[in-house]
């Protein structure tokens, strides 16, 4: 059987066993494209090093921000033109920026498959190292897929038996053009790698994928699909799990602090992680698009908080997130979450699944499921502890599962912003037959799933996305 070809970045000083910072390092600009590039367990576990060195150059704020874009948590940028037509919801197959963004997730999903295909090949590879990469794979494949699930299709619920149009699944090292399969499909071959990843991660494995972190992400991912019976359950999982705090400061990227930093954050599930050592000479930052669009620079920050989102968390002017979290400049609302240039925070870490959003996610669905409210009320009061200070504005025993329910959301709203998670919601929530609007247009106008590349639609009927007609 011909092999398939093996694309692979060769990384110079890439080790064998895992290191906190190595699947963080640049890669060098020349690649090998060999038949017989992979031939033993160190260049597999290299070729599963650049897979999560893509996803430290997505999930650096390029991925969130387009997503938080769509909500109506954010005012307009300042001057993107192409984050603009993201905000208008006027995207075009010609927008570089969520084509760059479609182009990596893919990219990770292209070289998880070429490890996922090409196994039969190395020499030397114990069964239990060959599980865990492939659990890994499967991890990062499973993940890449759901980011351009919900930003490029509509979501579940849309049709009845959501047979609307979602993604193409990639399931091989190729990249001929392919239809797109339906949102229920997508769903189906997400959850089918995340449960495998599930069975076969280690509980430990450094700054890598762990059993934990595929049960965060089936716990968001059921959420989404209305099944909140599985979110609960997984979210359970890794809430009891007992390998996760949560951060006692509101800094939960450790951005805010100049040596907060360099401190791990205890509930990050999973996250892409930045590097520093004088002694080694090894600067690598992977949150550049946090940083470098809500900071406030001379000109003003790219990106700021919306007046809806003001007006929402300054319900309660007790809440101590306003202060830490948000600058109010002449009702230009910036944002601190992710630094600033006098604290001088070059270097944190980004969370991309953590337990405050298992504790709300399972608030949530016991609210929706009417069960065990007191573990529902006691994860939100875990929140408003840390936002208001202990005992402070806590939701009492007495509350009814609709305030149990609207109290998560609140939450989450909140805990999320700028994190891209909140359009999810918005979504979810319309689809539900909730009446949601989002900055005056409907939740599932035109303009809510990102239109894709061009290059697509190069020979395949490929159906493209409507465009346009949101108003706003």
């Amino acid at each position: 059987m011909k092999k398939y070809l093996a694309l692979i970045i060769l990384f110079a000083t890439v080790a064998f066993l895992p290191s906190c910072k190595k699947w963080l390092e640049h890669e060098p600009d020349g690649v090998i494209l060999s038949e017989d590039a992979l031939k033993t367990p160190e260049d597999m576990q290299r070729l599963l090093n650049s897979c999560y060195d893509v996803l430290g150059n997505i999930f650096d704020g390029r991925v969130q921000n387009i997503a938080e874009l769509l909500s109506n948590n954010l005012d307009q940028p300042l001057n993107h033109l192409e984050l603009t037509a993201v905000y208008d919801r006027e995207v075009t197959f010609f927008n570089t920026t969520t084509n760059n963004v479609y182009t990596d997730l893919y990219r990770a999903v292209y070289r998880c498959n070429t490890l996922l295909a090409n196994f039969d090949l190395i020499e030397g590879l114990g069964e239990s190292e060959r599980t865990r990469m492939e659990a890994e794979a499967r991890f990062i494949r499973g993940l890449c897929h759901w980011w351009v699930l919900k930003l490029w299709a509509q979501p579940w619920g849309y049709t009845a038996d959501n047979s609307h149009l979602g993604i193409v699944l990639r399931t091989e090292p190729k990249q001929e053009p392919l239809p797109r399969s339906t949102v229920k499909e997508s769903y189906d071959f997400i959850v089918d790698d995340l449960v495998f990843a599930e069975n076969n991660l280690p509980a430990s494995n450094d700054v890598y994928a762990t059993r934990n972190a595929a049960q965060a992400l089936l716990t968001y991912v059921s959420f989404q699909k209305w099944d909140y019976s599985g979110a609960f359950f997984y979210a359970d999982q890794v809430i009891n799990s007992g390998a996760f705090s949560l951060e006692p400061s509101l800094d939960s990227y450790h951005a805010m602090d100049s040596v907060l930093q360099f401190q791990s954050n205890p509930e990050t599930i999973f996250g892409v992680v930045s590097y520093y050592s004088l002694e080694e000479s090894i600067v690598d930052v992977r949150n550049e698009n946090f940083r470098d669009n809500y900071w406030p620079a001379t000109a003003g920050a790219q990106l700021g908080l919306s007046d809806d989102f003001w007006n929402f968390i300054n319900l309660n002017p007790a809440d101590n997130r306003i202060s830490e979290w948000i600058l109010d400049e002449s009702g230009q609302y910036q944002v601190l979450r992710f630094g600033n240039d006098d604290e001088q925070t070059y270097f944190f870490s980004v969370p991309v699944l953590r337990l405050t959003h298992m504790k709300l996610i399972r608030a949530e669905s016991l609210a929706q499921l009417t069960d065990q409210k007191e573990i529902a009320i006691a994860d939100i009061n875990d929140i408003r502890d840390r936002a208001f200070g202990e005992g402070i504005n806590n939701l009492p025993t007495d509350a009814t599962f609709e305030e149990v329910k609207q109290a998560a959301r609140d939450e989450f709203r909140k805990e999320t912003v700028c994190e891209g998670l909140w359009q999810d919601q918005l979504k979810r929530m319309g689809a539900m037959g909730e009446d949601i609007t989002v900055r005056d247009a409907p939740w599932n106008c035109p303009g809510m799933a990102i239109q894709f590349p061009n290059s697509e639609g190069t020979g395949v009927q490929f159906v493209f996305n409507e465009e346009g007609g949101c108003q706003q």
